[in-house]
């Protein structure tokens, strides 16, 4: 996780809690299994999804804590698998400046150890945790493979609309995070009316996030990403800050069209990549993109403030501005 929560000690501590959960659901796995998934836990992220869960823990009953941590582990599991399987989708050689699994022991093992993660995932979800029941989880993951698979389907695929893209990333990015804000008060029971104001809080911080992490993939510092700039574009990715750049070019002369040219070129090379990231930032695709996610941030905060718990809505808001502001 970082140094991304060392000042927030009480959800460091819960997450502390939640890596050990992680790390013992793989205890008793294979020994080559466990050497592979192991190697993968190292590089953990933010932890994102599992800090969600427990600070919508902290709107219900705090004697269901313990319930609430092994759903967190739960979700940041079925993310990680989801990561191990983009990176094979993808064909990407580093995540955070650190070799893929599939890079380094090939696409097949890779797999495997996805699979694994997931099914032990999935074993420690009873029929039903407080208010959250296993179909909700399921019905989450579904999407997320839905729209992986719609990706895969339309890679080089630059000329899809707004909407498309939209629903994708609801379904990749949005639904889970959604599922992690809404999981922590389900589990621990708070109100009913809570815990779908926390689902609509989840969605659009993950739609945000989303488009936020697109946006990096134009303007970020490769040194501070872990990854070279344009690699949704050399994976054949339409992301927002392109396809508002296109919308915005279509205004010109077909003979102007500079960026629609050159993504319509059968093969891109690291020059025509280049170009169409400088080409996306003139046509305005880096500010419109950061409009719309503005508008998600903007939903999000008005449910925060309406939450009642000074302590959450704290918590929620200062997530949401350390991301806003991140560059990895």
């Amino acid at each position: 996780m970082g140094g991304f929560w060392e000042n927030e000690p009480r959800i460091q501590n819960d997450l502390t809690i939640v890596s050990s959960l992680i790390d013992n659901a793989i205890e008793h796995a294979h020994p080559f299994v466990k050497g592979l998934l192991t190697s993968q836990l190292e590089t953990r992220g933010k932890l994102l999804r599992p800090a969600l869960v427990m600070i919508g823990a902290r709107l219900g009953n705090q004697e269901r804590k313990n319930e609430a941590l092994r759903i967190a582990s739960v979700l940041e599991m079925i993310h990680m698998a989801s990561l191990i399987h983009d990176d094979i989708i993808d064909n990407a050689g580093t995540r955070r400046g650190v070799p893929t699994l599939h890079a380094r022991v090939g696409a097949k093992q890779a797999v495997l150890a996805g699979d694994y993660l997931l099914s032990r995932a999935m074993s420690l979800i009873g029929g039903e945790e407080g208010d959250l029941e296993a179909s909700a989880v399921a019905n989450a993951f579904s999407r997320l493979c839905e729209s992986e698979l719609e990706q895969d389907a339309g890679y080089g695929d630059f000329s899809i609309s707004t909407v498309t893209y939209l629903r994708r990333i609801a379904g990749k990015t949005a639904s889970l995070f959604a599922l992690s804000a809404y999981a922590g008060a389900a589990v621990t029971q708070a109100p009913v009316c809570l815990q779908r104001r926390l689902h609509r809080i989840g969605y659009n911080m993950g739609m945000a996030f989303q488009i936020q992490d697109d946006i990096l993939d134009y303007n970020g510092n490769p040194d501070k990403l872990g990854k070279e700039t344009g690699r949704d574009l050399s994976s054949g990715i339409p992301t927002l800050p392109l396809l508002e750049a296109l919308a915005s070019e279509r205004s010109l002369p077909v003979e102007q069209r500079a960026l629609h040219t050159l993504i319509h070129k059968q093969k891109l090379t690291n020059r025509n990549i280049s170009r169409a990231i400088i080409l996306t930032r003139e046509l305005q695709g880096i500010e419109k993109a950061k409009a719309i996610s503005n508008s998600y941030a903007k939903r999000a905060h008005r449910d925060i403030q309406k939450l009642g718990n000074e302590e959450v809505s704290y918590l929620l808001l200062d997530m949401f501005n350390r991301l806003s502001k991140r560059t990895t």
